[in-house]
């Protein structure tokens, strides 16, 4: 599985133990056709995790469709239906950021779950989600049956402030795949990068390490290179934490 590398770097001592684990929990299902639920911010890479389980799985030469929750018409069995035609047989439908649908569209999805997909039950359902949906469910902000449908395999990917051994690596990947000689960085660039708390996770890590990548520095990077608010963090008060 090495594409993963771009995610969780294979054979790295200073990986998390949660993207250890997660590497694992990915690799599961892969092999199996169940229902996948994605849980995580914003950034830490949902989409991709989808796009990697659909590709390694015996499903990859067929479609992954992407239907967007907040794209979804004033009928919303209309917008499934459209997405299982496009998915086609042996394909994927990743529904995104479930928790947005409205409780009339989530019955609809309900309704289609049950009825339309055992017509077509060689399509795999996956779905993201940026809250506990559990807590949704405990709350009657979401369906319930809907739920225990959608939640077979849960995977959860953690913040990228809560596994800071796994920033160094990812940072040195995305460097290296945007220039040929990877910048050096100081001492205190480094310190940097490992203490912001980057609220944007890996999808914002990745943008700052494109920025460096794109200025060629005829010397090590140092902490007045990066942007301003990881450069300034923690000399203002109103910082992120």
């Amino acid at each position: 599985m090495s594409e993963i590398i771009t995610f969780i770097p294979e054979g790295q001592p200073w990986a998390s133990a949660t993207l250890r684990q997660l590497r694992d929990d990915i690799a599961c299902a892969v092999k199996f056709d169940t229902n996948v639920m994605i849980t995580g911010g914003s950034g830490v890479g949902k989409t991709f995790v989808a796009s990697l389980i659909h590709q390694q799985s015996r499903r990859g030469f067929a479609p992954l469709t992407i239907l967007e929750c907040a794209d979804i018409g004033e009928s919303p069995n209309d917008s499934f239906k459209e997405a299982l035609l496009k998915t086609a047989n042996n394909g994927t439908l990743l529904i995104k950021e479930i928790q947005k649908l409205p409780e009339p569209t989530q019955l609809e999805l309900l309704r289609f779950i049950e009825s339309e997909l055992p017509k077509r039950d060689r399509v795999r359902l996956m779905i993201t989600c940026s809250t506990d949906l559990f807590e949704r469910v405990q709350s009657n902000d979401f369906l319930d049956e809907l739920f225990y449908h959608l939640n077979v395999v849960h995977l959860v990917i953690p913040a990228l402030r809560d596994r800071p051994e796994d920033i160094e690596i990812l940072f040195r990947h995305y460097l290296s795949s945007h220039t040929r000689v990877e910048p050096a960085l100081t001492t205190a660039a480094w310190e940097r990068l490992v203490a912001y708390p980057w609220p944007g996770n890996v999808r914002e890590l990745k943008t700052v390490a494109e920025k460096l990548a794109e200025r060629d520095l005829p010397r090590p990077v140092d902490l007045e290179d990066l942007p301003p608010e990881i450069s300034q963090w923690g000399a203002n008060p109103r910082s992120i934490h």
